[in-house]
């Protein structure tokens, strides 16, 4: 708990410390304020473990800079996943494994960095009057400096959330911010971010993750046993939507992701049509007429999530940011197609953590989308506005939250011996159920689906 109470303060201290830090105009100034204070920050968090991620910067800084945009990406990504996985998380060499905070510091350095790689790789193959505007001015001539100012910037040093190299590079150089109150939407996620708090206070002691591993717990009814993923998975919940939250929050308050919405910005990548953005930065007048977002740190879409029926969809909302960096560093460089998801989910397995629990949790996922996938089908065919669709959006949304209820406890209690023994308690009742409630879709989806051909006919 001290840890939690530490990891709010930090990052209510950042939010705080954006209101000053947006207003500086001296471009090195501020650059450099916000990487002192990113130290800052790892250091009053991590120690002398500080050392992994400074470490981690320079070496990845000389490879970015030094080496070739054919094959840094590469470099800077096996190199971060081996002192992620091997360095950080074995305490190889006798380096002491480091705590939690350092940890997540790592893990977003891990997607950052190597996605500032990848952004080179990607202005080299870029055309010149490409839309997303890859080849832009902010890639030429990076530097170790470069890299270590886009590192440790204090905003989403901690937790997050992933943001390109060219987002950050605009934060400083392409103030849009300074059309934008951000206080507002900061204002609404803080009262939000009280709320959390204070469910994840009472429903961590009311219905603690570990309860499930006793023999009283034990002795309780089948369907009582069933039913606490529910209460546990608040707490879950809320815990992250705090920290992700906050971390919002922090960037807004600095200014960064701020783009027009005509530009159309997405979580983590910015601005689909980036040319517009350059054409409107330098004209106020224009901007003055513009709607501007933070789409690009919108990292969790919690009422997108709670409201979702489906499971991808819910999938998608869930740290956006943190989706987009590992399905533009894995998922679309994979080299076969067929295994591209396959791939990206172990990869968010591991990044997450050895522990059982984190693939039990993600991959399971894969086993449950061919049961929806049926459903959803279903679903779309069934007559608008009618009894039928409405009680079938209840199905399936009390379907998906409790696919991610039950697959989320893995991911509190993260132990195989744990997380089996829950399971087993239930006589792995989730993972039956979706089985049975596949068999079923499969046999009857033939009868029910209406082939589009013949209905044209």
């Amino acid at each position: 708990m001290w840890e939690d109470f530490l990891y709010v303060v930090v990052l209510l201290t950042c939010v705080g410390f954006g209101h000053y830090y947006r207003n500086i105009k001296e471009v090195k100034s501020k650059q450099w304020l916000g990487t002192i204070f990113g130290l800052f920050v790892s250091t009053l968090v991590s120690g002398w473990h500080v050392a992994h991620p400074i470490i981690f910067t320079i070496v990845n800084g000389f490879i970015i800079s030094r080496l070739s945009p054919k094959i840094c990406h590469l470099v800077s990504f096996y190199f971060s996943c081996f002192h992620l996985l091997v360095i950080c998380r074995l305490g190889w060499f006798g380096i002491p494994i480091p705590p939690g905070h350092t940890n997540l510091i790592m893990m977003i350095l891990t997607l950052k960095v190597p996605g500032m790689a990848f952004e080179v790789n990607s202005a080299r193959q870029a055309t010149e009057d490409d839309p997303q505007g890859l080849k832009n001015e902010s890639l030429q001539n990076i530097g170790v400096l470069d890299v270590f100012h886009y590192a440790f910037s204090y905003m989403g040093v901690l937790t997050g959330p992933y943001y390109r190299y060219r987002t950050y590079w605009d934060s400083i150089h392409r103030n849009f911010a300074k059309h934008v109150d951000p206080w507002p939407a900061v204002s609404r996620k803080l009262i939000a971010v009280a709320v959390y708090i204070v469910l994840f206070i009472v429903f961590s002691k009311s219905f603690p993750a570990e309860y499930v591993l006793t023999e009283e717990f034990a002795e309780r009814s089948l369907l009582y046993r069933i039913w606490y993923i529910y209460p546990a998975f608040v707490t879950f919940r809320t815990r992250l939507y705090t920290g992700m939250a906050l971390a919002e929050c922090a960037c807004q308050m600095a200014g960064l992701g701020a783009y027009p919405t005509s530009c159309d910005p997405t979580p983590g990548g910015g601005p689909r049509n980036y040319r517009l953005a350059e054409n409107l930065h330098d004209n106020d007048e224009k901007l003055k007429l513009e709607e501007i977002d933070f789409e690009t740190v919108h990292n969790m879409k919690v009422w997108e999530l709670e409201k979702s029926y489906s499971t991808r969809v819910a999938m998608k909302v869930w740290n956006c940011c943190a989706q987009y960096s590992i399905a533009m560093m894995v998922y679309k460089r994979f080299p076969i197609k067929s295994l591209r998801t396959l791939a990206t989910f172990l990869f968010s397995s591991v990044w997450h953590g050895y522990a059982a629990g984190y693939y039990f949790g993600i991959t399971s996922v894969a086993f449950y989308l061919p049961f929806e996938d049926i459903y959803i089908k279903i679903y779309k065919q069934l007559p608008e506005d009618g009894l039928a669709k409405k009680s079938m959006t209840v199905f399936m949304w009390f379907m998906r939250t409790s696919c991610m209820a039950y697959l989320s406890f893995a991911f509190q209690l993260l132990e195989f011996y744990k997380t089996v023994h829950y399971y087993y308690s239930v006589y792995f009742a989730g993972h039956i159920l979706v089985a049975i409630l596949y068999g079923i879709g499969k046999f009857a989806s033939p009868h029910i689906l209406v082939d589009k051909k013949r209905k044209e006919l």
